[in-house]
């Protein structure tokens, strides 16, 4: 019986992991996700998830010298948050669409 006790307790682990590394928004935050700072003061920087767990991320700037840590919690469309960098903004590290624009006629 604590085998399958053991295994549950790891699901629920793993659930409430989960739970932390997801923002409000409902995105699920891993690592090689390339996230932008919304505050106006940073002139669009954007920064590298290397790990994350409970609740907190990792993070290096887009060029590897700097790291810092984040909260999942202020991941999320803000003034002061960060968004999620879609594939199709990274060509030459200059946004193609903007995120708020409709790429269909």
């Amino acid at each position: 019986m604590s085998a399958a006790t053991d295994t549950s307790t790891q699901d629920e682990d793993a659930q409430a992991q989960q739970e932390k590394n997801t923002t409000r928004e409902g995105v699920l935050v891993r690592r090689g996700q390339i996230w932008e700072d919304l505050d106006t003061r940073q002139s669009k920087r954007r920064v590298v998830v290397e790990s994350v767990a409970d609740g907190e991320a990792q993070v290096r700037d887009h060029y590897g010298t700097k790291h810092s840590t984040l909260s999942v919690s202020r991941m999320h469309r803000h003034s002061t948050g960060f968004r999620l960098v879609e594939p199709g903004e990274l060509k030459y590290g200059v946004p193609t669409v903007s995120s708020d624009e409709n790429t269909q006629p």
